[in-house]
């Protein structure tokens, strides 16, 4: 053929600017393959098998399927397209194959499997077309997944073959619906057997034809009328050379590489909006779980005012029992100022050793610092009772409701990885919490053994250890402070002159001693519980942490990965504008 001087490096230089594109492409479905691989959903593993198919087909040769009813002329209209007898015609539509016919050095006939066969010819159009020549839609419309899995996607040009006479088989316009709707292929009609109707028949046919295709979302379809039959003796007067222009022009003219690569493209941007769509849905997971991890901490905190509230009310019974103990002591004391007990404690001391007035005293401090300790414990017990029963109360709700909405609402076929890693996530700290509030403590830096004189282990259990060994080890070393500072000023009041005449000042002094007394143990007691109640808090809410860390986590890796899927996304549809108005 001869061809306009400059047609060669025209088509020369079209051909390197679409390769040029390929490898654009290839770049897109590589990171589109790498963002699969990234995103966990339930369809992570199709995902990323389509991804990679998509990127292997980008290097296959163009690939249209022959799609019709039986008695359509379907094999017949390829062998004419083709030049070659290579389909066989006319078979049996419930048993025949699905023939790919591919280009080979030698001819061959290869079954893959009970539905497939490899027919491969040295024809040389095969090294840049693959034909999928299918049975009757009828007969595969109830199994076509062969088709609409398998060849469909990666499709760069469907051929729907209907007989001129009637192209108006339900089986075939359903099919192509679910092929249309489904991955949007390019596609172009053919009325095959024009020989055997008339000229009106076609006239209203080829007009039917394209109104069923535009109400099914085809914009201006294209439309071949042929007679496959008269291929061989009248290829322009048979349609059959126009069909061939077409798929030549696609090929040759560029219009093929502007097809395939708009093809892949197209399939990869409907990958991307599913990705998008599952993370969609996987950030409105982490919303909900940032909701109930706010949730947590306004309980928590919640929990912890209530504990504080508990614990001022142990402050207050302890400063009770001070009070009515140090009234009873220094009333005692005051007792032993009397005249008469003064001249016999002075008597008994001289005849006696230790029967003086301060024996006297260090019994009497004795006595009310027993009598302290034992009431303190039982009233320590039953605070560290109430502020155990307070945090467990609302504790052990946070736990269920945190493992809860896994067990019972995201269980099942439909459960991704991301929700398992969360009732994983949700188990860790439902264990970890449950250390610290067991019957074994796991509070850091508390020991039953640091104090005597209780020991909540063996009295109480789960969190009664924990808070009770607090309370205990706080308020027995307060009392052991201010019971020892009381003797000593006990010493020290009495010392020096004679009693009698010092003694309204001596009671003044020592009920003086008793008040600061109190006051100081108040003031220590209620400082150091709130700090243990601050420090038991802190440790549960580090046993949160793996949920609250593992949301912000999420929500990184979430955004990021929006980021590049919108690139993604982007990048796809400025690929698609620069090469579409080329094809």
């Amino acid at each position: 053929m001869n061809r306009p001087p400059g047609a060669a490096a025209s088509s020369a230089l079209l051909h390197h600017r679409y390769q040029e594109k390929k490898a654009v492409l290839a770049g897109l479905l590589q990171r589109l393959a790498e963002l699969s691989g990234r995103i966990s959903w339930p369809d992570a593993a199709e995902a990323r098998q389509t991804a990679a198919s998509l990127l292997a087909s980008l290097g296959e040769p163009f690939l249209f399927v022959v799609v019709g009813e039986v008695k359509t002329g379907k094999s017949s209209l390829v062998n004419a397209l083709l030049g070659e007898d290579l389909c066989e015609v006319a078979p049996d539509p419930c048993t025949d194959r699905i023939r790919m016919i591919l280009h080979g050095e030698t001819a061959s006939d290869v079954a893959v499997d009970p539905y497939l066969s490899h027919v491969r010819v040295p024809h040389e159009i095969l090294r840049e077309i693959a034909v999928v020549d299918t049975p009757g839609v009828d007969s595969i419309i109830d199994r076509h997944q062969e088709i609409t899995e398998r060849f469909i996607p990666k499709s760069d040009l469907v051929l729907f073959v209907f007989s001129a006479i009637n192209p108006y088989s339900r089986s075939a316009w359903d099919f192509f619906s679910l092929v249309r709707q489904e991955w949007r292929r390019k596609v172009i009609f053919v009325l095959n057997q024009a020989d055997l109707a008339t000229a009106e028949q076609l006239r209203v046919n080829e007009a039917s034809v394209r109104r069923l295709a535009e109400e099914r979302g085809v914009a201006d379809p294209v439309l071949f009328a042929v007679s496959a039959t008269r291929a061989a003796t009248d290829p322009e007067g048979s349609g059959i050379e126009a069909v061939r222009r077409y798929i030549r022009d696609m090929v040759t003219g560029g219009g093929h590489y502007a097809q395939k690569l708009l093809s892949l493209c197209d399939a990869a941007s409907r990958l991307i909006e599913r990705l998008s769509r599952a993370l969609a849905a996987r950030r409105e997971d982490i919303a909900r779980d940032a909701a109930q991890a706010a949730d947590i901490k306004e309980r928590m905190a919640q929990a912890q005012t209530a504990a504080g509230r508990e614990a001022a009310s142990l402050v207050a019974r302890v400063t009770a029992v001070y009070a009515r103990l140090s009234r009873d002591f220094a009333d005692a004391f005051e007792a032993e100022l009397t005249f008469g007990n003064m001249i016999g404690r002075s008597l008994r001391g001289m005849f006696r050793r230790g029967g003086g007035i301060d024996a006297r005293v260090a019994e009497l401090t004795a006595n009310f610092a027993e009598k302290l300790t034992r009431e303190v414990e039982d009233v320590t017990r039953q605070g560290a009772a109430h502020v155990s029963e307070s945090i467990l109360d609302r504790v052990r709700p946070l736990l269920d409701e945190l493992e809860g909405r896994d067990r019972f609402g995201r269980r099942g076929a439909g459960a991704s990885a991301l929700s398992e890693e969360r009732e994983t996530v949700a188990r860790e700290v439902r264990l970890r919490v449950e250390a610290l509030l067991g019957a074994e403590g796991g509070f850091a830096g508390v020991s039953p053994t640091e104090f005597s004189g209780l020991d909540p282990k063996a009295a109480m259990g789960g969190v009664l250890m924990v808070v009770g060994t607090l309370f205990a080890v706080s308020v027995k070393s307060v009392v052991v402070d201010v019971t020892g500072g009381l003797v000593a000023a006990s010493g020290m009041v009495l010392a020096g002159g004679t009693l009698l005449w010092k003694r309204p000042r001596i009671m003044r002094v020592f009920r003086k001693n008793l008040a600061e007394a109190g006051e100081r143990l108040e003031a220590e007691l209620s400082e150091r519980l709130t700090a243990r109640m601050e420090h038991l808090f802190a440790e549960l809410f580090a046993r949160f942490d793996p949920f609250f860390t593992g949301i912000a986590e999420r929500e990184r890796v979430a955004g990021e990965l929006g980021r590049e899927t919108d690139a993604l996304a982007g990048d796809c549809d400025a690929f698609a504008r620069d090469v579409g108005p080329s094809a």
